[in-house]
């Protein structure tokens, strides 16, 4: 039985991309495949940009910038390393730092023919709320509203992967690449 995670994540990742792309993809089905069960899907509104398909493409895109960068499989790539990629505090410049490793790669970052492009394109869209003076989902009441996204989905997906909460999810499935990179604030916890 194909699981949701599985059927989707080939539509996301695309065809025809470079082969770490590919590689990465399989990788994420791996990583993620024993934790983001179908049930993970269900409060999703939108099946391609989603939390959850911002969290797996933005790990495949972890993954490929680490491994085409590095030389390696990304299968090698640890999480401490994708975490190098996505590090606390720089928020507003990894979109930005992102897009010119893309480049460097050799994508041009708005060619929607380029699978690596394609999913880009989602990922880097800001999801936060217009900031529009009595729009409701700028009223204070909105803002810790788990279900309203906040910021480029590159950020929310990833952060949601790599979270303390992912970290333990994965421990308990026996899923141990999050191991070698505990956030702090699991570690205090």
């Amino acid at each position: 039985m194909v699981t949701i995670l599985e059927e989707r994540s080939r539509r996301w990742q695309g065809r025809g991309g470079p082969e770490l792309w590919d590689a990465a993809w399989d990788r994420v089905r791996e990583l993620l495949g024993p934790i983001l069960t179908d049930s993970w899907f269900s409060l999703e509104h939108d099946p391609e940009t989603g939390i959850n398909a911002d969290g797996a493409a933005g790990l495949a895109t972890a993954l490929y910038l680490y491994a085409a960068r590095s030389g390696v499989h990304p299968r090698e790539v640890s999480c401490s390393q994708v975490r190098e990629l996505f590090p606390d505090g720089e928020m507003a410049q990894l979109v930005a730092r992102w897009e010119s490793l893309l480049q460097g790669l050799g994508h041009d970052v708005h060619h929607p023919l380029d699978p690596v492009a394609a999913r880009w394109l989602i990922l880097r869209t800001d999801n936060s709320a217009p900031d529009i003076p009595g729009h409701p989902w700028v009223a204070d009441e909105y803002d810790m509203d788990v279900l309203h996204r906040q910021g480029p989905g590159v950020i929310e997906g990833l952060s949601m992967i790599l979270s303390p909460f992912m970290c333990e999810t994965a421990r308990k499935k026996g899923v141990s690449w999050w191991e070698d990179s505990t956030p702090a604030s699991a570690a205090e916890g």
